[in-house]
């Protein structure tokens, strides 16, 4: 699968008082390391919000699970590489793995899972998740 690898150092506001990385900075992280996966294969979210795919109105990919695993600690001013892949897909949703490594060792295992989301002709204001475009799958399954 195509994986994305985003290198960051760390920031004093990433950081709680003991200057070790605040385990909401990992969320934004992984976050930010899902919009580089799309990126890295020519997906650009402000691009795509609102544009037609497959004749819906594509309006991203919410999360609807999230979990983390924490091994080793990221301190202020360590240089760490996010590391972010889709591990798993089903007709709707999609698993991104993310590693954050800190000076060789994993630091932390994330997973974020998201859904194919569009616009609900039935509700105005409303989402409703729809199968995941093949051509939009078959992006993400070239190596890197």
């Amino acid at each position: 699968m195509k994986r994305s690898r985003v290198t960051r150092t760390v920031n004093f506001a990433d950081c709680d008082p003991a200057h070790i990385v605040f385990y909401p900075t990992f969320y934004q992280w992984f976050d930010r390391g899902t919009e580089m996966l799309f990126r890295s294969v020519d997906l650009h979210w402000e691009k795509m919000m609102g544009s037609e795919m497959d004749g819906e109105i594509w309006l991203g990919v919410p999360l609807v699970d999230t979990s983390a695993r924490f091994m080793f600690p990221c301190r202020f001013g360590d240089v760490v590489e996010v590391e972010s892949w889709i591990d798993e897909t089903t007709d709707k949703t999609f698993t991104v793995r993310h590693d954050v490594h800190n000076q060789g060792r994993l630091a932390c295992e994330g997973r974020e899972v998201r859904v194919w989301a569009v616009k609900d002709p039935a509700r105005p204001s409303g989402i409703r998740a729809m199968p995941i475009p093949e051509q939009i799958l078959a992006l993400f399954a070239e190596e890197s």
